[in-house]
This record gives structure tokens, C-alpha cells and sequence, in this order.
């Protein structure tokens, strides 16, 4: 029997004039999907730390990380992943995706080939209005 581990990842969902910023994976898994910035929480950080860092690594971009507006659980053939997303307040910088991403985009529909259906965070979330 197959014993699945749980990890901790982080979203970082940033919506600026009612458009969500998404990326579109270059490499397996979800290849060509559309997808928030995100990943595993390492050992040594916070929540928001997490985002912080994957944020830099994926777009280049410094941000500030807000509230949490949401969170799920995913399941895998090997782990479940427990995603925790909180509210990108700003970023700033000049975008440079790294080799995981092939694309980004603003979106005031989220994509039919997503990851996840993002549509929750294109209105209000736990009382937050996330147009900023």
C-alpha cells in the first residue's frame, strides 16, 4: 500500500484592475496550462516567505503578500498537497520568467486550460475585493 505525504504549498494570487496574472507552464506537470504563481514551502520559511520566493524565482517580480483568500487540498499518485493562497498587494520589478514558465498573461476570465478554476479570485474572497 502506497503511503501518500502531505506537503505544504502556497499560492500568490495577484489581481490588478479586475485581471488575474496567470502563468503557462512550459514543463510537465500541467505542461501548457495556465496556473498562479506557486509552489512547496521549504523547511526554513513562512507562508509568505514561500510566495515572496516563488514569485522571484518564477517572474523576476518583488511582491507583498497579503491576507489568505483561500485554500485547498490536491491530490496526487504520490502526495496530497495542502495549498494555502494568499492576496498579492503589489509587485514590482521587470518580468523575467524562469525555465518552468513559457508565458504570463492578465486575464478577466480565467482560461478554460487552467490548473485550477481561479474564478473565485476574480470577485470577493473571504470579504476581500481583490481588484487592485
Amino acid at each position: 500500500m502506497l503511503v501518500k505525504k502531505f506537503v505544504i504549498c502556497v499560492d500568490g494570487v495577484y489581481v490588478k484592475d479586475g485581471k488575474l496574472l496567470l502563468l503557462k507552464r512550459g514543463v510537465e506537470p500541467f505542461k501548457s496550462y495556465w496556473h498562479v504563481v506557486g509552489g512547496h514551502v521549504e523547511e526554513d520559511e513562512t507562508l509568505k516567505e514561500a510566495v515572496k520566493r516563488e514569485f522571484k524565482e518564477e517572474t523576476g517580480l518583488d511582491v507583498v503578500v497579503g491576507s489568505i483568500v483561500g485554500s485547498r487540498l490536491e491530490e496526487t499518485l504520490d502526495r496530497i498537497k495542502i495549498i494555502i493562497a494568499f492576496q498579492v498587494v503589489s509587485a514590482k520589478g521587470e518580468v523575467q520568467l524562469n525555465s518552468e514558465n513559457e508565458a504570463l498573461g492578465w486575464f478577466s476570465q480565467v482560461p478554460c486550460k487552467s490548473v485550477y478554476d481561479y474564478t473565485k479570485y476574480l470577485s470577493t474572497t473571504n470579504g476581500l475585493k481583490l481588484s487592485l
